[in-house]
């Protein structure tokens, strides 16, 4: 206690210098602690359910090829349920378009169909009321639904009230029987609704399910492959197009199945945090370096007096742990800002519906260790340092003697070298973000992405249950979409460029089979007009062609310079075998080749283009995603187009109404964006510490001199000389921190290497830019301690003690 009081006095005579510190130890610790309840929240710890470690997926895939499925269809899931022996229990899901009508506008819910034993096997009770139970699936059963807490918040308040409620869902009567709690977030669901499957008999318009299957304990892998093994090798004989020819089977871990896509960016971000934390050390070490001079007679005469060297050393600790604690509780604070701002440069819909990202115990309790661990790394050299000298010696020596310790400097200075290298390593891991950013601003996407309007319009299959149906839904919204003053054209696809649409095998009659996916879009003949598709050879669709429902396709240069042997495309047929399964269920599968297009982004901005193939709507009616270009901003023609769709239908809902400048923005934008953003912030911070360090360093060396600068002006060295010696001696230490910098920047370049994209991680010109730049700064600094220097008046500083 005595310890404690001791130090608040010492800190409190000192405001200055304590303010200081704290404030540059809240930085580092405000970045670590956002950074961390990130990571806690995404990779640690981001599902809520029972034992998550046990729930798996079953996953077949090709050893040749990247990729698996867990997906399959309705009769597979019964026989992969009721055959395997592995599990405690299976369930299967799948997220569907739900309408919700009869209050207000119609709007599109996100919908979770599972099987009734769906909460019994993720192992969370309900918020309020009661889950659903296997007697909700028979079927004389009343119809209900449970809503998932978000949902429940937004629409309805958070009323309890709203168990017993009922809800028109898909012109279904529901009643509300429970409410899930905040974190139960399977699959984003708004409602979650039971569904009993049938062999051979489409339920609710569901055909394909993800399984999930809580394993029994002490399961291994091979047992799991020995059970499912013979299962898939029955569905594999039965439906032989269902399953790539080399297959195996395993099981997928529920944090594998539904991953972040930032985990790796999160933990190169941790490790960046990691590097500012270590620079606001070095800095707060070397500010207690420099009050040791003023505190080695006073340590020398509590020795005197009785006072061991361990007792000293524990004394200044304790100094060093209020001021790490005064940082962190600081840091935290800052850092339910810094984590807003974290939150807001999140790309959407990469993180897991389940994580609650806050401030929480298991945050608050690391924040708490590495404020400890941050105490003893910054406060342990300057203890050593003051407590192991010659004290009895330290009586009688001068205060510039004592100031002027050579092992004093040769600490200050290395911890200057260390933050200049460190910021240096920041600055490296900023400039390739930078590089990489510019280089993706400047990819060509194969389309125009200005003034063009994109919106979803999913029809329920039990009110449009058949391709005639949808198609003249769509053709009607078309024609009156195209009616609207400023919409020059109207397109409609399954989805839209550059965002991910079906990927199918396509097979050319005469080549050898090629598994792997192709692009398959399927559009009205306005669709590549709208978006700017060049045609480069052939002919685009006719709108009769496409009335008609003709079999004729469109392909772009990669599929005509990859799986047509670089061949004459028109008039080739290809083949599509997937495309007589449902929700296709086409009698023809084959397509003849009509026209040749442009290559446009389908694969995300740094991987190689797909190939693709067009194919007229009409032929499934499954197109739901209208793109609209307008001769002026998107945004004028959207209430138009609204009153469009519900000229139609009434209780038709419309859903992501949004540009698709917006669409590139939060989507293959965001992630290097993010990236940028951050590593920049934190390269800044470093710096920016680094600098400061630097002058602290050169003020202290300037006033340890100033005895010696007398003397070198009383003998002839003019102002100049004396201000380059300052400067040379800052530049040396610089130089040495660039020099050590520039080989863990290496380090940070290698970490990096995934992240960047066309450029390389080693490239000479981030290296050499960032070098200059920290050098540039630090000499900037330097010059100020310089000026002071060559200002000193030579008969006071032969004065000076």
């Amino acid at each position: 206690m005595n310890d404690l009081k001791f130090a608040f006095r010492q800190l409190l005579k000192n405001p200055g210098f304590t303010t200081v510190a704290v404030l540059t130890l809240a930085l580092g610790i405000m970045a670590t602690t956002a950074m961390y309840s990130v990571i806690y929240a995404v990779v640690l710890d981001p599902f809520p359910y029972k034992d998550v470690d046990h729930l798996m997926s079953v996953k077949v895939w090709n050893p040749g090829e990247q990729g698996y499925r867990t997906y399959y269809s309705t009769d597979q899931f019964l026989e992969i349920a009721g055959r395997s022996s592995i599990f405690e229990g299976v369930i299967a899901s799948t997220i569907s378009d739900v309408v919700w009508t009869g209050e207000g506008d119609p709007q599109r819910l996100r919908g979770n169909h599972g099987t009734p034993n769906t909460f019994r096997v993720m192992g969370v009770p309900p918020w309020l009321g009661r889950t659903i139970l296997p007697s909700d699936g028979e079927t004389e059963a009343e119809p209900v639904c449970v809503l998932g807490y978000r949902f429940w918040q937004r629409q309805f308040g958070g009323d309890p009230r709203v168990v017993g409620r009922q809800l028109r869902l898909n012109d279904k009567v529901r009643t509300v029987v429970g409410v899930m709690p905040k974190r139960f977030m399977w699959r984003g669901a708004d409602v979650y609704l039971p569904i009993v499957f049938e062999r051979g008999r489409v339920t609710e318009g569901v055909r394909f399910v993800h399984l999930l299957g809580r394993l029994k304990p002490g399961v291994t892998e091979a047992q799991a492959e020995a059970d499912l093994r013979p299962i898939i090798e029955d569905l594999k004989k039965r439906e032989p197009t269902q399953f790539p020819d080399r297959w195996r089977v395993g099981l997928l871990s529920f944090k594998e199945t539904f991953p972040s896509d930032i985990r790796e960016n999160l933990w190169i971000l941790f490790g960046a945090v990691g590097l500012l934390l270590l620079i606001a050390c070095a800095n707060v070490s070397n500010l207690l370096l420099s009050k040791a001079s003023a505190r080695q007679k006073e340590m020398a005469v509590r020795a005197a007096l009785g006072a061991s060297r361990a007792r000293l050393i524990r004394q200044l600790l304790t100094e060093s742990l209020i001021l790490a604690a005064a940082g962190a509780v600081l840091g935290v604070v800052l850092a339910f800002g810094g984590l807003q701002a974290i939150l807001t440069l999140v790309p959407p819909d990469t993180i897991p519906d389940e994580s609650e990202i806050a401030l929480n115990t298991p945050v608050l309790l690391f924040t708490l260790v590495v404020s400890a661990l941050t105490s003893i790394a910054f406060g342990l050299a300057p203890a050593l340092h003051v407590c192991t000298r010659d004290l009895a010696n330290a009586l009688r020596e001068t205060g510039r003697s004592v100031a002027g310790s050579i092992r004093q400097a040769f600490l200050r200075q290395g911890l200057v070298v260390a933050e200049v290298a460190l910021s240096l390593m920041l600055l490296v891991g900023a400039s390739l973000m930078i590089r990489t950013f510019l280089a993706i601003q400047d990819v060509q996407l194969g389309f125009r992405a200005d003034r063009l309007l994109t919106m979803r319009v999913p029809l329920s299959e039990q009110r449009y249950p058949d391709p005639q149906r949808r198609t003249a839904f769509f053709q009607e919204l078309l024609d009156r979409i195209s009616a609207i003053p400023g919409v020059k054209a109207v397109g409609v696809n399954t989805s839209v460029h550059p965002m991910w649409n079906w990927g199918l095998p396509v097979e050319v009659p005469g080549n050898t089979q090629d598994e792997r996916p192709v692009v398959v879009h399927q559009i009205n003949p306005d669709y590549t007009r709208a978006l700017g598709i060049a045609l480069i050879e052939g002919r685009l669709f006719a709108e009769v062609e496409v009335s008609h429902r003709q079999h004729l396709a469109i392909v772009n240069q990669t599929f005509a310079r990859t799986r047509l042997d670089g061949r004459n495309p028109l008039g080739r047929t290809v083949r599509i075998p997937r495309l007589k399964q449902a929700p296709f269920a086409l009698e023809d599968d084959s397509f003849q080749i009509v026209g040749v297009v442009k290559d446009t982004l389908n694969r995300g901005l740094t991987d190689q283009v797909m190939p693709e193939i067009y194919l007229p709507f009409t032929l499934s009616g499954l197109a739901n995603r209208v793109v609209m270009l307008t001769q002026a901003d998107p945004a004028g023609v959207t209430r138009a187009v609204l009153s469009q769709v519900y000229g139609i239908d009434r209780n038709q809902p419309v859903t992501d109404v949004r540009t698709i400048e917006a669409v590139l923005n939060d989507g293959i934008y965001a992630g290097p964006r993010f990236n940028l953003a951050l590593f920049s912030v934190f390269a800044g911070l470093g710096l920016t510490l680094a600098i400061l360090g630097v002058y602290g360093v050169m003020s202290n060396s300037v006033a340890q001199q100033t005895h010696d600068i007398g003397i070198r002006m009383a003998i002839g060295a003019t102002p100049r000389h004396i201000a380059g010696m300052i400067v040379k001696h800052g530049s040396r230490l610089l130089l040495g921190g660039i020099a050590l910098g520039l080989a863990g920047g290496f380090l940070t370049a290698r970490l990096l290497s995934h992240q960047v994209w066309n450029v390389s991680p080693f490239d000479p010109i981030s290296f050499s830019v960032v070098s200059l730049v920290l050098l540039a700064a630090g000499l900037l600094t330097c010059v100020w301690p310089a000026r002071r220097a060559a200002s000193i008046d030579p008969m006071v500083a032969l004065r000076y003690e």
